[in-house]
């Protein structure tokens, strides 16, 4: 290189070198008052909204608003909420639930027990299946009989279901106290009564096991007629059991269903309360982000209030508004409502 091309390079480095720091100034300082405006912005939003509440001295807050700006872009705010926990309870209201019912609903919420298989009846059947004499199709008949004529499974699997859905009353907290007590109780009432009911089977069949061990002739008309009525008795009382068992698990879920149909309405409702106060203020306070440049917006994240997608997991409910639209709310030439409407909405 010559030496008059040597001297344009570093002519022009000398008259570059001052634009350059300029710019790095601008940003500097574009970036200082969007963290400032950003962080007074989120505080606001944060007080105005509530999310600074305790509900106790160690208690969390209520909510929160993260901001950030991204140059070229706008500022983002994510907003953390209480209404992210509506969907359904927290372990908090799960926890504390089963305290409450442990002491009524005792070895209720555990999955519909099945009756341990009878070692001895089997042993008894397996004995008897080897004759074919008159005595041993009596006794196998009579034990086959026993056998299929029990429902207690179902009665457990239905007594498991109401408990089941009278604790999520509880946690939902659309039950009141007199209410969820008499449920209770009828529920205890109905598993003592299963209780009675196979303490009775077995000893029917104990009965007749001795009867068999004692003799093998068959037992007098008088001991067949006994157990025979004895079996029919047990079963219309198994059956109304059932039916009371079915009964009632279908009115506590009649009003499992009425409570959640409840609170998805009033989660709707807060939901839109809370979106009417945020636009307010984002009327209000958000024009403070003078500093942000005019092509740049306001994005305004939701998280986990919008639709459900999978196994409880919602999406963010995201509004894009504009600079201008910020400006013309805080000069009062269009409402809150307004600003509302005129933002982009989406889900993601």
């Amino acid at each position: 290189m010559n030496s008059s091309g040597r001297w344009s390079g570093v002519l022009l480095g000398v008259l570059l070198t001052p634009v350059a720091q300029a710019q790095t100034s601008v940003d500097s300082d574009l970036i200082l008052n969007m963290r400032q405006n950003v962080e007074l912005l989120s505080s606001t939003l944060e007080e105005g909204l509530g999310l600074n509440e305790r509900r106790g001295v160690f208690s969390p807050r209520a909510g929160d608003v993260r901001g950030r700006y991204l140059r070229g872009q706008g500022v983002v705010l994510e907003v953390l909420t209480p209404l992210q926990t509506r969907e359904g309870f927290t372990m908090d209201s799960f926890s504390s639930s089963l305290s409450q019912l442990s002491t009524q609903l005792e070895g209720m919420l555990q999955q519909g027990a099945v009756l341990r298989p009878d070692f001895e009846v089997m042993r008894d059947q397996l004995a008897l299946s080897m004759r074919s004499d008159e005595v041993a199709v009596y006794y196998r008949e009579l034990m086959q009989q026993l056998q299929s004529a029990q429902d207690i499974p179902a009665i457990e699997r239905g007594l498991s279901a109401a408990a089941s859905s009278l604790q999520s009353l509880q946690s939902l907290g659309q039950i009141d106290p007199a209410t969820r007590n008499r449920l209770a109780q009828q529920l205890q009432n109905q598993r003592e009564a299963l209780q009675r009911q196979m303490a009775q089977w077995e000893t029917l069949r104990r009965e007749i096991r001795e009867q068999l061990e004692r003799s093998d002739a068959l037992p007098d008309a008088s001991v067949q007629q006994m157990w025979m009525d004895a079996r029919a008795r047990l079963d219309v009382e198994l059956t109304a059991l059932r039916a009371s068992v079915m009964e009632q698990t279908a009115e506590i879920e009649r009003q499992r269903e009425q409570a959640e149909l409840v609170r998805r309405q009033q989660a709707a409702e807060a939901l839109e309360e809370f979106q009417s106060r945020l636009f307010v203020l984002l009327c209000d306070y958000a024009a403070g982000l003078r500093s942000m440049p005019a092509e740049e917006s306001l994005s305004v994240v939701l998280a986990g209030v919008g639709e459900t997608i999978s196994d409880g997991v919602r999406r963010d409910l995201i509004y894009q508004v504009s600079k201008d639209a910020l400006q013309s709310c805080q000069q009062g030439q269009i409402t809150a409502v307004q600003l509302r409407e005129r933002s982009l909405r989406y889900q993601y």
